[in-house]
């Protein structure tokens, strides 16, 4: 009967520090593949060296031999997958590392934006169910599928959740590329199918009645009213053009790509009705002031209003004049696009117009619940 004792077949990790690579863990276990037991390490240097003191060092770095200890207590093998520091790192750190890369790439404002405003909502719901500061490489579907049921059970609009989910994909996608997980657990949630657009076209008795109220009340707002409606400017963009991006002599107002929603610059037409209402506004201002700047009458200045002010005192505006919610200032956007296409200029022209990337685009803008339908019908009906 043979002496040797048995191979153990796993020494648990223990976090070492070494003068010359700082703390690091280190753990044996036997590769299956040659019966052999092996030393495996991983080094923390990346990963520790946001903390400012030894102690919190060793505290970060137990907690991956902790993990380590778990993972293969469940079957998990390094082995059969790559090992590498940045798979500990905690999801709130990985979402500032994210954010910040994206950063350096360049991409638009908007887009960082939204990438911050998306991931935020994902890492509160992380935070409350006790998963932010998970290591990102343990971040397994089950979270994805209850994030996505959670963002469901909240009622949010189909398109807040498609938006959440994109990003999302985006983000894990990133992880993934860069070391940080193994798999992008939201690449397989699905979208949820697209609502129809909540709004309905404004005609053009309740045009003039909310012309009239911003003449009284707010002049400024009635030339946003018309942008919107005349140039298919969208109220994102109105609020970031400057007065230099104004040429009454050309009839236009320039988008630069910076402003414009898909990333594209354009010119967006000035008619007639336009300019005049430009004329004294332009008159005083500085062609490196915001054509809407911030404040209550909404004139040119050197601070750029928000979109959501628009938004605010249209709704005022609304409930003034007992218009149902449906009415959006975006309406008039579609009102200007649709009553263009009824006046017989041709389609291709009002998509360049509206900087429409494609007929079926510009469908969905157009396809509205029209209140005057039945009278057109009725009243301009061929003959049987």
């Amino acid at each position: 009967m043979s002496d040797e004792k048995p191979l153990i077949e796993f020494l648990p990790a223990v976090v070492v520090e070494s003068k010359s690579i700082g703390f690091y863990v280190e753990y044996y276990i036997v590769n299956p593949m040659t019966g052999l037991r092996e030393r495996k390490r991983v080094r923390l240097q990346r990963l520790v060296k946001k903390y400012a003191t030894k102690a919190q060092k060793r505290m970060a770095a137990q907690k991956i031999a902790n993990e380590i200890n778990r993972r293969v207590a469940g079957g998990w093998s390094p082995f059969f997958e790559q090992e590498d520091s940045r798979l500990y790192t905690p999801l709130d750190e990985l979402r500032r590392i994210f954010l910040t890369a994206k950063e350096n790439e360049g991409v638009r404002p908007a887009t960082l934006r939204s990438y911050t405003s998306q991931t935020n909502i994902f890492m509160k719901w992380c935070k409350t169910v006790g998963i932010d500061k998970k290591f990102s490489g343990c971040f397994q579907r089950i979270d994805a599928v209850k994030f996505a049921d959670y963002m469901i059970a909240r009622r949010n609009a189909h398109k807040t959740y498609n938006n959440c989910v994109k990003t999302l994909r985006v983000f894990f996608g990133w992880a993934v590329e860069h070391c940080y997980c193994d798999y992008n657990h939201f690449a397989n949630i699905k979208m949820l199918s697209k609502e129809q657009k909540r709004r309905t076209l404004i005609d053009h008795d309740t045009r003039r009645r909310i012309a009239d109220y911003f003449r009284q009340t707010r002049p400024q707002m009635e030339i946003v009213c018309k942008l919107v409606y005349y140039s298919a400017m969208r109220p994102a963009e109105i609020s970031k053009v400057k007065v230099g991006n104004v040429s009454l002599k050309n009839r236009f107002i320039y988008i630069p790509a910076d402003v414009a929603k898909n990333g594209r610059a354009r010119y967006a037409t000035l008619t007639r009705d336009l300019i005049e209402l430009l004329v004294p506004v332009l008159a005083k201002a500085n062609k490196d002031d915001y054509l809407f700047g911030q404040g209550k009458q909404m004139m040119p200045g050197k601070k750029m209003i928000q979109k959501t002010y628009f938004s605010k005192v249209w709704m005022q505006m609304r409930k003034e004049l007992s218009l149902p919610e449906t009415m959006q200032l975006y309406s008039l956007r579609d009102s200007g696009l649709s009553d263009m296409l009824h006046a017989g200029i041709d389609p291709l022209t009002v998509r360049q117009h509206a900087d429409h990337s494609s007929a079926a685009m510009q469908d969905i803008y157009t396809n509205h619940h029209n209140p005057a339908l039945n009278d057109i019908i009725y009243n301009n009906a061929p003959e049987f």
